[in-house]
C-alpha cells in the first residue's frame, strides 16, 4: 500500500521558520509529510531524489536565490506546484515568480491559516498512470 500523505519540500534559509513550518504542517492531521532544505542546491537534489507533491520556497535566499531554485525547478519537473514565500513588498518579485510558473506566493511574516489553505488548493498526489 502506498503512503496517500501529500509530501511537501519547504525550502528557507531561515531555521526557525523551517521549524515552525513543518511543526504546523504536520499537525495538520497527518495529511503531510515536511521536509526542509536551508540550501537551494540541497533542495534541488532532494527533488532529483524523491518528487515532492508540493514546493515552499523563499524567495530571499543566500547563495542561489529562489528565483534560481524556481527556474531549476521547472527544468527538473514543471509540475510541481510551487508557493513562493516573500519579504519583499514589491509586488514585481511576485509577479516575476508566477511569469516563471509559480502557482502563487505568500508574504512574509507568514499568516499560517492563509499558507495552509494555499497548501490544502495546490497540494495534491499526482495520478498514477
Amino acid at each position: 500500500m502506498t503512503d496517500e500523505r501529500i509530501r511537501i519540500l519547504v525550502i528557507d534559509d531561515d531555521p526557525e521558520l523551517l521549524d515552525t513550518l513543518r511543526e504546523y504542517l504536520e499537525k495538520l492531521g497527518n495529511r503531510y509529510v515536511v521536509e526542509t532544505a536551508a540550501r537551494g542546491s540541497e533542495a534541488l537534489w532532494m527533488v532529483a531524489r524523491a518528487r515532492p507533491d508540493l514546493v515552499i520556497l523563499d524567495v530571499e535566499m543566500p547563495g542561489m536565490t529562489g528565483v534560481q531554485v524556481l527556474t531549476s525547478l521547472r527544468a527538473l519537473d514543471p509540475t510541481i506546484p510551487v508557493i513562493m514565500l516573500t519579504g519583499n513588498t514589491d509586488g514585481s518579485v511576485a509577479a516575476e515568480t508566477l511569469k516563471l510558473g509559480a502557482v502563487s506566493y505568500a508574504p512574509k511574516p507568514l499568516n499560517l491559516q492563509y499558507l495552509d489553505h494555499l497548501v490544502a488548493t495546490f497540494a495534491t498526489k499526482p495520478r498514477e498512470g
